[in-house]
């Protein structure tokens, strides 16, 4: 009787354990519900990531069902199964019937084709950015909130699958992971990852830097990480520049997105600019930004940058994702989830010389690592935020962004070239439709590709950016004598 107990017992703590597992973290949980009041207008958080391919070579609505989708709703459940918000649980998806428990998709369901006539990139990527706000959610009956959408191009321009994820399902380390196991390269082999999703060395020694530092020492940084995280969403707006004047405490999302791509940028080039100022790749690519934000709002004729200079604020929202174990990676239901959180970071727009701002960018981004302020915004997220209500905590995110200027992310991609569903990538893009302005930067094949989505109401004669952003990573090479490759030195030019 004793043994029958205790197997009972192991077996009950065993269900509860796995129901545990499938629970909603609050992130997740805020992201399906919205993150913002609804009054912003500001539709759902979904993560577009476009592969482009040469002309007719896409692949098959076939092939992407049986060699990604198919894949997918096998190897994760919360990519077969449906948020059930008020539960804060992921449910078995009954589209196909409530059958067996449900969850019976049929791949082709999370499909969708369009057709477009163009010669390049431009009318691509304008009906990528079109459809960044389809919707993901409820309505499309009982359906996963995921799909790929697949652009084929009949005018000799490339086309492309966009995998659009609900942001609720994972972030961005969940799905690089995932789908890095269902791409090849070439000739075959499995790709190599430039993501680092276990803790790395500089991460230890970042430990041991705190344990050296003292107890009180750390306890102090734990506080002013703790006050700075709920204070700021009541800090200054940033300075109403021509770039950051559309944010404020009444601002909406206006619906109307436009996208400017950048130049596509050799990986190596960056690297070298990299090492020849002793910085990291992110704060290249950072001051580039600012740089571009800079020459804008000088072309704009800006009064508040000539009246304030080097002491305007302008601060980006920077996305960081936490390290996760293998393990974790790999497991059906603990391998989608949200681990992250947004930080500030001040931009050193105002600077007038690039390796002032440069100088700037990299304290500012190394004072991010060596704080604990990540960790504590993630901590105050799943923690305190449960017990507040959902509108208090829409208003506390909406009063963050609105202090803030844009949102840049950073993701390394695949070193090498790919297969996706049996058809070399030749590109990638990410696209985010957020209410702030957002820069989404990626890395492919030893290339940089990157874009800024905004309102298109609010920013004129905008398609200068991406120029702007090659100038100045072609003035930084200068100034740190490094060579500028002829390409690069082309796209500088207008």
């Amino acid at each position: 009787m004793t043994t029958i107990f205790l197997s009972n017992m192991r077996e009950k703590k065993r269900e509860r354990d796995e129901k545990k597992e499938r629970r909603l973290s609050f992130t997740s949980v805020g992201l399906g519900l919205g993150s913002f009041p609804p009054e912003t207008n500001v539709k759902e958080p979904i993560i577009n990531s476009a592969v482009y391919f040469d002309g007719e070579s896409c692949p098959s609505s076939e092939d992407v069902a049986t060699m990604i989708i198919k894949p997918l709703l096998d190897g994760y459940e919360r990519l077969s199964s449906v948020p059930d918000l008020d539960e804060h649980i992921c449910r078995p998806s009954y589209h196909g019937g409530e059958e067996n428990g449900g969850n019976i998709i049929d791949p082709m369901k999370l499909i969708r084709e369009l057709d477009i006539d163009g010669g390049d990139e431009t009318l691509l990527n304008k009906t990528i950015v079109e459809h960044c706000q389809d919707t993901l959610g409820e309505g499309r009956g009982d359906l996963p909130w995921w799909e790929i959408l697949i652009i084929r191009n009949s005018g000799g321009g490339p086309s492309a699958c966009v995998i659009r994820f609900h942001h609720v399902i994972g972030d961005g380390l969940a799905l690089v992971s995932a789908f890095e196991k269902l791409l090849t390269t070439e000739d075959g082999k499995p790709i190599h990852s430039p993501v680092s999703l276990q803790r790395s060395a500089s991460s230890t020694a970042s430990k041991k830097a705190k344990k050296k530092k003292g107890i009180l020492s750390t306890i102090w940084s734990l506080i002013e990480a703790t006050g700075h995280c709920l204070s700021l969403g009541a800090t200054k707006y940033d300075d109403d520049t021509v770039f950051s004047k559309m944010n404020h405490s009444e601002m909406k999302h206006s619906g109307k997105r436009e996208a400017v791509i950048f130049p596509t940028m050799p990986l190596d080039f960056i690297k070298e600019l990299k090492s020849s100022a002793g910085v990291t790749v992110n704060d290249i690519l950072m001051t580039a930004v600012s740089q571009a934000i800079h020459d804008y709002c000088k072309k704009q004729g800006d009064e508040v940058l000539k009246a304030k200079g080097s002491d305007i604020q302008c601060r980006g929202l920077l996305p960081v994702g936490f390290p996760r174990s293998q393990d974790e990676m790999n497991d059906k239901s603990k391998g989608m989830r949200n681990m992250w959180c947004m930080v500030s970071c001040d931009m050193g727009v105002g600077h007038s010389d690039i390796q002032d701002r440069l100088k700037h960018i990299h304290a500012k981004t190394t004072e991010m690592k060596e704080k604990p302020r990540a960790y504590m915004q993630l901590s105050i997220q799943n923690n305190l935020g449960p017990y507040i209500p959902v509108s208090v905590g829409q208003q506390t995110v909406f009063d963050t962004f609105s202090r803030h200027s844009l949102v840049l992310t950073n993701v390394p991609g695949p070193t090498d070239k790919v297969l996706f569903a049996g058809k070399k990538v030749k590109s990638v893009q990410l696209f985010f439709d957020n209410l702030l302005t957002q820069v989404d930067l990626i890395s492919y094949a030893g290339q940089v590709y990157g874009n800024i989505i905004f309102d298109a109401e609010q920013l004129p004669d905008s398609e200068i950016f991406g120029q702007f952003y090659a100038v100045a990573l072609v003035e930084l090479a200068k100034r740190l004598n490094v060579d500028v490759p002829p390409e690069v030195a082309r796209k500088a030019i207008s």
